[in-house]
């Protein structure tokens, strides 16, 4: 019982002091991809501090692409950055990603992205832009992408 209440303290002391520095954060974004049929769409993620310098964040979000049979996307992502925070927060990261297709001769698949991005945050509301590079199982959408959008530091 002891280590218990021991182990859920550490925890909650954990979560408080992230939170108190500002080290998670929320952020809703539009994309827009760039290939062969250009898509666009929205996005949401979550990241959080692991140390100083390196956070990490994780990401879904839904995009449309211009082709003739209106190619839906569903991307889940987790992103690994280096960045140096403060108010002005510069960064370059790698992730990987599992992509829900819909269109009826595609099917889904697995990739992974290389990005460099930028937040800039006063008080705990600021905003982000980062662009990057895809490569997914499905050539058909390897490209540049560019997302923008508003983020909440917590």
């Amino acid at each position: 019982m002891k280590k218990r209440i021991v182990v859920a303290l550490a925890g909650f002391c954990m979560i408080m002091a992230n939170t108190a520095v500002g080290g998670s954060s929320v952020a809703a974004y539009g994309t827009y991809w760039d290939g062969e049929n250009p898509g666009y769409g929205l996005g949401a993620k979550y990241g959080m501090s692991l140390i100083d310098i390196i956070f990490a964040d994780a990401r879904a979000g839904y995009i449309l692409f211009d082709d003739a049979v209106d190619t839906t996307m569903v991307p889940l992502e987790i992103s690994f950055n280096v960045g140096f925070p403060g108010p002005i927060t510069p960064y370059a990261g790698v992730g990987l990603g599992y992509y829900l297709i819909d269109n009826p001769v595609l099917d889904d698949s697995s990739g992974y992205f290389g990005q460099i991005g930028l937040e800039f945050t006063i008080v705990k509301i600021g905003a982000m832009v980062e662009l990057r590079y895809m490569d997914l199982e499905s050539t058909y959408f390897d490209d540049l992408s560019l997302n923008a959008g508003l983020v909440f530091k917590f």
